[in-house]
């Protein structure tokens, strides 16, 4: 499901975003340089393995905070926050809410599975700053979405 791939990045990426850029740590590998220590590197804590992981374990909870809907002018399918940054989302008055009394749990469901299948791919493209993240995943790795002229056709 492509649309609830789109929310599980965004939500993703709402979390690495709203890390301040100066919290840095400091990772380290099993290797070893000429005089025996550990190679150690920082990185960006949003952009570290640990932080990343811990995202993923968490980001399918807050898809209870969505919501399934059509836009009224062209009937396109999207998932959708119902609250950003507190407020009520502003373009809930763009469209039509799907009503489903299980939705919730199978846009929880769907994600825990997208997550499952892919999440050492998220946390890659993640990693390297991919700005296209949505696209590469559904091209690249999950093969759900086709290529034309470079562009992502729904």
């Amino acid at each position: 499901c492509w649309v609830c791939l789109g929310g599980v990045v965004e939500e993703i990426q709402r979390n690495v975003s709203s890390v301040n850029p100066a919290n840095i740590v400091q990772v380290s590998n099993f290797r070893l340089d000429g005089n025996g220590d550990q190679i150690k590197q920082t990185v960006p804590l949003a952009r570290s393995q640990l932080y990343l992981t811990e995202v993923m374990d968490s980001v399918c909870e807050k898809m209870n905070d969505y919501v399934r809907a059509t836009f009224k002018k062209n009937g396109t399918l999207t998932v959708m926050p119902l609250i950003l940054d507190g407020k009520m989302n502003p373009l809930m008055s763009e469209v039509d809410v799907v009503q489903d009394s299980d939705l919730n749990k199978s846009l929880q469901y769907y994600c825990e599975e997208i997550v499952d299948d892919i999440e050492e791919d998220l946390i890659n493209i993640i990693k390297s700053e991919d700005d296209q993240i949505v696209y590469s995943i559904c091209t690249n790795v999950m093969q759900l979405c086709p290529r034309k002229d470079n562009k992502l056709e729904l």
